[in-house]
């Protein structure tokens, strides 16, 4: 069984203490088990008190760790990009420091995360790869990217090749400004179809698991529910959410009278938002969780009985249906209105906007040479029919 794990949540809400437990526990359960870091905002090696670096260090039998580091990730996957943008850079007459500094273009950091998790699943040399991410905003960047790629290297990336091989002689002539070479876009070619490697690989529920992780507080449950929804729209499979910082039971002052009130009052409306979903729930503990004795504590109570790298829940967040002779494609989009999915389509590319997040989806030849004839929200799922007839080319 190889497994990715990745937890996700509001900042705060814990995600790194309960990353890094299931990974003791794992190991404890005989799976060789990475813990991999991908938040610039590191807190892993805080969480098992213990010094980490850009590769994976050992941290117990069967248990390693690592904490991305941008410009080590630069050398390792970026190399021909970054000697590019510093070549630019130094015909502008940017000064080195800022040169180093701007080199790092927005992506790159994420991306990076990704290469870094692909390619320790592609090794086999790991059973469990558990991803602490970043905050829930961030994390739905990353997981967005291999759709930006491939819309970039089906669309934009061959007719930018081709401009620049044909105007580079002419170039020469008037400005000594460089251009990308032939390597750095076979380079950045291979960065792009790797990343569509990747979202195979993250959107298979048999190998891929997304864990939600809250607090019962009313701004953390909306975010969380938001982010539910962005994952189903992006094709991720999600099997849990995870309850951090419940209060005890034993815990029976006046003060926490209604803290626990209303955290049993939010447990309750979690039940009904995210059923199917199962929930693991973890106390508020009297102490801070830190260093393994403490998240073997904690994984143990949050578990209980259960192999942490299981499946928990396996269904589909999109499905492609024939029904009355006509193809439908189904997506479970839960917690939004109607009025805020906006459909369009252009040729064999379906664009699905739920508020400031969008998907381009490319469709399948199949589904392609039909037009989209109706859509309907109901219960949770958008259901868009297509024509029974091909389109006609315009």
């Amino acid at each position: 069984m190889k497994r990715i794990i990745l937890y996700t949540g509001k900042g705060g809400v814990g995600k790194t203490t309960v990353a890094a437990a299931t990974g003791i526990l794992a190991a404890k359960k005989g799976y060789k088990t990475l813990v991999i870091s991908t938040d610039a905002a590191h807190s892993l090696r805080d969480s098992f008190d213990l010094e980490l670096g850009p590769e994976p260090k050992k941290i117990m039998p069967n248990l390693y760790a690592q904490e991305i580091d941008v410009y080590y990730s630069l050398e390792k996957y970026w190399g021909k990009l970054t000697e590019y943008m510093h070549s630019l850079f130094s015909w502008m007459k940017v000064d080195d420091v800022l040169s180093e500094e701007f080199s790092i273009l927005p992506g790159m950091e994420e991306v990076s995360c990704f290469l870094w998790v692909y390619q320790h699943f592609q090794s086999g040399e790991y059973d469990v790869i558990i991803v602490d991410s970043a905050p829930t905003g961030e994390t739905l960047r990353l997981l967005s990217l291999p759709d930006v790629a491939r819309w970039w290297i089906v669309k934009i990336f061959p007719i930018e090749r081709k401009v620049v091989k044909v105007i580079r002689p002419a170039m020469k002539v008037v400005t000594d400004m460089p251009l990308p070479e032939d390597q750095t876009y076979d380079s950045i070619e291979d960065l792009f179809q790797k990343l569509d490697s990747i979202h195979k690989v993250f959107s298979d529920p048999e190998i891929s698991s997304i864990r939600l992780v809250l607090n019962l507080e009313k701004m953390v449950i909306r975010e969380t529910q938001r982010a539910y929804t962005y994952l189903h729209l992006y094709g991720y499979p999600v099997d849990s959410v995870i309850v951090n910082r419940s209060m005890p039971k034993e815990l029976e002052h006046p003060y926490f009278v209604e803290w626990k009130k209303s955290q049993q009052d939010y447990r309750e409306e979690l039940e009904e938002l995210f059923n199917p979903l199962p929930t693991l729930e973890a106390p508020l503990f009297s102490k801070e969780v830190l260093g393994v004795k403490s998240l073997e504590e904690f994984a143990f109570t949050l578990f209980s009985d259960k192999d942490p790298a299981q499946i928990f829940f396996n269904g589909k967040p999109y499905e492609i249906v024939k029904e009355s002779g006509s193809y439908q494609l189904l997506l479970k989009l839960p917690f939004v209105s109607k009025q805020e999915v906006k459909l369009s389509q252009v040729g064999d590319e379906l664009t699905i906007q739920i508020e400031n997040q969008r998907r381009n989806l490319f469709l399948p030849g199949f589904l392609a040479r039909l037009s989209v004839q109706k859509a309907n929200f109901q219960d949770g799922v958008l259901r868009i029919v297509f024509n029974k007839k091909e389109r006609k080319n315009k």
